[in-house]
C-alpha cells in the first residue's frame, strides 16, 4: 500500500475544527466536556461534539476523541453512557491513557479504534506490544524517544505510531508528573496542569557538602525546566521516511489562527514529500510563521536528535510571545473567512407532466431528488441558461458545481421557486450522507464483572490483613544496610542499580544473614521508573544478577509498563509489586493488572484522597505512609541545564551502564523551597523529589484499621541512621514523628 502519513490537528472547539479542515489536515482531535486532558480548553458540548463528527465527515476526515485522563471510580462508571451517541455518530477513534478506560472502551465499543496517549509513557517494545494484546492499534509514544527509536519501535511492533510535530514541551516524562497536584491541588494528569515548569528556579549544586547557587556561572535567567517549542519542519523528510502513520500538532488550547497557520505549512510540506518531491527549500515566510504563531521565545527539535541539553531549553520567561496583527490578519483570510466547498456533478431531468429530476454526485456518492410537476410553457419556456443560473445557486451550502448535464424539452416550464427547492433538496440529502458516515449502531455487551470489591476501610469486613505489614523502600546503600537491622521492616525494596555498585557485594552478604535469621523477611529490586530500548543491556545484567542470587531476590517493585512485561517475562516465578506511578486510579485498572501480571501488591496513585483509597481493594494495597515524593521523572538534566555536565550521553554509553547516580543538584522555586533532583546518569534521567516527605504518621490508626497489606516507608535522601529511626517509628518502636512534612493528597485529594 502507498505511503500516506496522517496529519493530525488539535481543536479546542468547532472554529478551530473548521480551521483544521480549511487548513488541509486529515484528521481532527479534540476533547469533551468531560474526560480529557485539557480542561481548561473550551472543548465540545455533547452535541457540538455530534455536529462536529457529522462535519468531518461529511469532509472525508476523521475525528478522535481524548478521553486521556485518569479516572476516579465514580466517573469511569458513567464513561459508557457518556460515550454511546459518539460511537453512534460514528467516532473514529479515542485515545486513552487511563488503564481502566481502555478496559471498558475495548469491553463496549470493539469496533473503535483505540488509542495509546503519549501519557503511557511508551517507551520500547515491550509495553507497546502488551497494548496491541489488549486491542490497541495506534500507540502516541513518549516524546524523549529519538527518531532511531521511533524506527526501533515501528519495526519491532508493526503499530501504526503517531508522533508529536509542533508545540509546547512537558519537561517531564509525559504521566509522570505530580509537580502541579501537590504544589497547587490540580493534577496535571487530569488535565488541570498549572504549569510548574514554566516557573523561575534557582538551580544550587553540591560543592563541599553544601548546595550553592549556580546562576551566577550559568549567566541564564533562571526558567531551566522551560523546554522550547517543538518544530519539526526542517527534518520532517526524515520522519516520514520513517514511516510515521500520523503527524501531531499540539496546540487544543490555542486559538484557530494557530491551527490554521501551521496545519498548512507542514500540509504543503508533506504533500511536497507525497508527490516524490525531496530535495525542498523550506521558505524563509514558512519558518517565520511557525516561530511567530503563538511559541514560548523558541523552537527546537524536541528529542528527535537530541537525547537532552542547555539547547532544548528556554532559559528565558516562558510566557508565549503573540503574533503580529498582520499575520493573523492573512491566516484568517486565506482559511477562516473563506468558503469552504465540495465540487459536485449534477444530471437534470425536466419532462413535461413528470416530476423534476436531479441527480447529485461527488466522489462516487449519488443522491436523488425529485420536485414540482414539469408544466407546459404557456409563455415564455424555461432554457437550459436559466436552469443552470438557479442550480448553481449554492451559496450557504457547503458545495459548488463543477459540473451540470441537463435533458429538458423544448417547450417546459417549472417556477424559480420549485427549481431552487429542488437543488436544496439534493444537497440536503447529499449533506446527510456524507455526514453520516461511519455511523453505527451501539449493541450493549456483556461487562466483565471484576471480582473486586471496593475496600471501605474495615480490616474486619476485609478478612484477610489483620496484620499491616511494614515494607520499606532504599535509594541508597547507606539506606538499605540501616534496614536490614530493623526486623520491623517485612520486605525491603532495593534500588535496582545497587546490584552494580561497589556496595553490592556487602549488601547481598547482609541480605543472606538477614535472611538466616528471618525465614519470612523478603527482598525486591525496584527497577527504574523509565526503560527505553537502550536499557536492553542493562536488563540482561540485571538478569543474570537477580539469578546468581537467586535464593536472596525474592521479586520486583515495577514502575512502569515496560518494567512489569520484563519482570513477568524474564520472572514469572517470581512476586512482582506495582510501584504508584503505573497509575491504579479505579478498580478496571487493578482488575486489568491482576488478570494480566498478577501483582503480589500494588500501589495506588499518591493522588487519590482517602476515600477515594477506601474505594479499591484493600487486601493487596500497600500504601506510601513515608518519603518524599517523585515530582517529576525526567529526560532533561539538570545538571546539564547547569553547565556542569559536558559528557555527549550517546545511547552506547548508555546502554553500558557504566556511570553514575547521586544528588548532585537542587532545585529553589520562589518561595525558596528546595527540591532534591537525583542525577542519574546510568539511565540518563532525572528524578526531582518533593521539598518536604509525606508523612501520614497522624493517620496510622485509621489507615491500620483498613486492613492493608502493607505500608511502605520510601527512602531517597535519609542517612543511615535516620532511616533506622524512621522505621522504629512507623513501626512504633519509639521515636518521633518527622518535623516537616506534608499530608499530600491524603485529605483533599485532587480535581
Amino acid at each position: 500500500m502507498d505511503y500516506r502519513g496522517e496529519l493530525l490537528a488539535p481543536a479546542g472547539n468547532m472554529e478551530c475544527l473548521k480551521a483544521a479542515v480549511a487548513a488541509g489536515a486529515d484528521a481532527v482531535y479534540l476533547g469533551g466536556q468531560q474526560f480529557g486532558a485539557r480542561a481548561y480548553a473550551g472543548n465540545f458540548s455533547d452535541d457540538e461534539l455530534i455536529e462536529a463528527l457529522r462535519f468531518a465527515h461529511a469532509w472525508d476526515k476523521k475525528i478522535y476523541l481524548t478521553v486521556n485522563t485518569l479516572t476516579k471510580q465514580t466517573e469511569l462508571e458513567r464513561l459508557t453512557d457518556w460515550m454511546v451517541p459518539f460511537y453512534e455518530a460514528g467516532l473514529d477513534g479515542v485515545i486513552v491513557q487511563d488503564m481502566g478506560v481502555l478496559d471498558t472502551v475495548r469491553r463496549n465499543f470493539p469496533e473503535m479504534e483505540l488509542h495509546a496517549s503519549t501519557q503511557m509513557t511508551v517507551t520500547e517494545s515491550r509495553s507497546a506490544l502488551f497494548l496491541k494484546s489488549l486491542g490497541v492499534c495506534r500507540v502516541v509514544p513518549a516524546r524523549e524517544l529519538s527518531l532511531e527509536e521511533i524506527r526501533i519501535l515501528k519495526e519491532q511492533t508493526g503499530m501504526a505510531l503517531e508522533v508529536f510535530i509542533h508545540g509546547a514541551l512537558c519537561y517531564c516524562y509525559s504521566g509522570q508528573c505530580l509537580f502541579s497536584s501537590y504544589l497547587g491541588g490540580r493534577s496535571g494528569n487530569r488535565g488541570r496542569c498549572a504549569q510548574p515548569c514554566r516557573q523561575p528556579y534557582t538551580i544550587l549544586e553540591e560543592k563541599g557538602g553544601r548546595y550553592q547557587d549556580a546562576s551566577k556561572r550559568m549567566k541564564q535567567p533562571a526558567y531551566p525546566l522551560s523546554l522550547k517549542d517543538l518544530c519539526v519542519l526542517p527534518f520532517l523528510q526524515d520522519l516520514m521516511d520513517a514511516r510515521i502513520d500520523s503527524f501531531k500538532i499540539e496546540g487544543r488550547m490555542k486559538r484557530p489562527e494557530y491551527v490554521a497557520g501551521v496545519t498548512a505549512v507542514y500540509r504543503k510540506y508533506m504533500d511536497m514529500y507525497l508527490n516524490g518531491i525531496r530535495d525542498w527549500n523550506i521558505s524563509p515566510e514558512d519558518m517565520e510563521l511557525l516561530s511567530k504563531l503563538y511559541v514560548r521565545s523558541e523552537t527546537g527539535g524536541g528529542y528527535y536528535k537530541r537525547h537532552n541539553g542547555r539547547e532544548m531549553v528556554t532559559f528565558e520567561k516562558p510566557g508565549y510571545s503573540g503574533c503580529p496583527e498582520e499575520l493573523l490578519e492573512r491566516i484568517r483570510h486565506e482559511f477562516l473567512e473563506k468558503d469552504m466547498t465540495m465540487p459536485v456533478n449534477m444530471s437534470v431531468v425536466l419532462e413535461e407532466g413528470k416530476p423534476a429530476h436531479l441527480k447529485t454526485s461527488f466522489k462516487g456518492m449519488e443522491v436523488e431528488a425529485c420536485g414540482a410537476e414539469v408544466m407546459t410553457a404557456q409563455k415564455r419556456p424555461l432554457t437550459e441558461a436559466d436552469v443552470i443560473k438557479q442550480i448553481k445557486k449554492t451559496g450557504g451550502s457547503a458545495f459548488s458545481v463543477d459540473d451540470i448535464h441537463i435533458e429538458m424539452g423544448d417547450n417546459v416550464f417549472l417556477p424559480v421557486s420549485s427549481l431552487n427547492e429542488l437543488r436544496r433538496d439534493a444537497l440536503d440529502k447529499l449533506w446527510e450522507k456524507l455526514s453520516e458516515k461511519g455511523r453505527r449502531s451501539f449493541s450493549e455487551h456483556p461487562a466483565d464483572v471484576s471480582s473486586l470489591e471496593a475496600g471501605n476501610g474495615d480490616a474486619q469486613e476485609c478478612g484477610r490483613n489483620t496484620d499491616t505489614l511494614l515494607h520499606a523502600s532504599a535509594l541508597l546503600a547507606e539506606q538499605a544496610l540501616a534496614l536490614l537491622d530493623e526486623f520491623c521492616v517485612r520486605r525491603l525494596y532495593v534500588n535496582a542499580d545497587l546490584l552494580f555498585s561497589k556496595e553490592s557485594e556487602a549488601l547481598m552478604k547482609k541480605v543472606g544473614e538477614r535472611k538466616a535469621a528471618d525465614e519470612s523477611f523478603e527482598l525486591c529490586l525496584q527497577l527504574p521508573p523509565l526503560l527505553r530500548s537502550y536499557s536492553e543491556s542493562y536488563l540482561k545484567a540485571l538478569a543474570e544478577k537477580t539469578r546468581a542470587y537467586d535464593g536472596l531476590i525474592d521479586g520486583f517493585l515495577a514502575g512502569s509498563l515496560t518494567g512489569m512485561c520484563w519482570a513477568k517475562e524474564i520472572f514469572p516465578e517470581k512476586k512482582l509489586s506495582l510501584q504508584h506511578n503505573v497509575y491504579v486510579f479505579n478498580r478496571e485498572t487493578l482488575s486489568l493488572w491482576e488478570d494480566c501480571f498478577a501483582p503480589d501488591t500494588y500501589t495506588a496513585s499518591l493522588e487519590l484522597n482517602r476515600q477515594e483509597l477506601c474505594a479499591l481493594p484493600a487486601y493487596k494495597q500497600e500504601m506510601v505512609v513515608y518519603g518524599r515524593t517523585p515530582m517529576m521523572v525526567s529526560a532533561g538534566c539538570v545538571k546539564r541545564n547547569a553547565g556542569s555536565c559536558h559528557v555527549d550521553h550517546t545511547q552506547e554509553q548508555l546502554a553500558e551502564g557504566i556511570m553514575s547516580a547521586g544528588f548532585a543538584e537542587r532545585l529553589k522555586d520562589r518561595y525558596h523551597a528546595e527540591f532534591p533532583v537525583w542525577v542519574n546518569c546510568r539511565h540518563c534521567m532525572n528524578i526531582i523529589y518533593n521539598s518536604v516527605p509525606l508523612s501520614l504518621h497522624q493517620y496510622m490508626d485509621q489507615i491500620r484499621g483498613r486492613g492493608l497489606r502493607a505500608i511502605r516507608l520510601d527512602f531517597t535522601d535519609e542517612g543511615g541512621k535516620q532511616t533506622a529511626y524512621l522505621a522504629q517509628f512507623f513501626a512504633g518502636e519509639g521515636g518521633n514523628a518527622p518535623d516537616t512534612y506534608t499530608t499530600g493528597h491524603y485529605k483533599k485529594g485532587v480535581q
